[in-house]
């Protein structure tokens, strides 16, 4: 039996991702830049990954980190919703041009009238604004700003309140910047997968992978960026990649370009770990 869109359930184990905050460091024009942190909103929304880690590859924070956060963030914010919880800022200027992500917690106009999950943020003290042309009454008293999910039941005409990480199906992916090592970052993980043109073929992998997959907690994936590879960010940062990481995987290892953009790779790799827990039931 297929799964109604509206109802596509969150993972059964955590799916976190790592990127370098140098992802659009290298492209010239803010609107470049924004196009390209939108492509990998959408391949991380599209494969369900719950959290987003922007790391350092020197150590050194940059303002790269934020415009990347600022566009996750709105992006991973209900359409309805925007006006009131992000001010006009630089960062977003291009980012109302950008693909909404439609992941189910961000209905269609005209859903109203249907069972259905939908994103709130508290207004005020007893009140939830979840874009339905009023603000909905709540005994709960929850701190302004904070973001609900409204389940809508209209058979009843009674919505129900319930925490994002109670909710049942998929919310979208939470940006968060840390400015720790990687190795330090990926130390909390069940399984650790890093990607490297200099890693092994994946073919090699492919039944020690699915065998950790399907009793991983928690997954982390990590990319390196347009200049500098994993196994260079190792280096910099003074630790072993292959004794930190569990798996270092070459996706493409007969690639037929000469360098695979992160955003490819984002695309590559969360397609074949999915590939790999459906075919091995996870």
């Amino acid at each position: 039996m297929s799964t109604r869109f509206e109802e596509v359930p969150r993972r059964r184990c955590r799916l976190d991702v790592l990127l370098p905050s140098s992802l659009t460091a290298e492209t010239p024009h803010l609107r470049e830049k924004t196009f390209r942190i939108g492509l990998v909103a959408r391949f991380l929304a599209t494969f369900r990954v719950d959290n987003l880690i922007i790391y350092y590859e020197d150590l050194e924070p940059d303002k790269n980190a934020e415009l990347i956060k600022d566009i996750m963030d709105y992006l991973n914010t209900a359409p309805y919703l925007r006006r009131r919880l992000f001010p006009i800022k630089p960062s977003l200027r291009y980012a109302s041009l950008l693909p909404p992500l439609n992941i189910p917690t961000h209905p269609e106009v005209g859903s109203e009238g249907t069972f259905h999950y939908r994103e709130g943020v508290v207004a005020s003290p007893g009140r939830v604004d979840a874009g339905l042309g009023r603000l909905i009454k709540t005994k709960e008293r929850l701190k302004k700003g904070t973001k609900v999910i409204v389940v809508v039941k209209p058979e009843s005409g009674k919505f129900k309140l319930i925490s994002r990480k109670k909710s049942p199906v998929y919310t979208g992916f939470k940006t968060t910047i840390v400015p720790e090592r990687l190795d330090e970052i990926v130390a909390r993980y069940d399984v650790k997968i890093a990607t490297s043109r200099l890693g092994k073929p994946f073919h090699e992998l492919v039944q020690p992978l699915a065998s950790r997959l399907s009793t991983a907690k928690n997954i982390c994936i990590a990319f390196g960026s347009a200049k500098r590879g994993l196994y260079d960010i190792a280096k910099l940062q003074n630790f072993n990649l292959d004794e930190v990481f569990e798996f270092v995987i070459n996706l493409v290892p007969e690639q037929g370009v000469r360098t695979i953009r992160t955003e490819e790779a984002v695309c590559i790799t969360l397609t074949t770990i999915s590939a790999l827990e459906l075919l091995f039931g996870r």
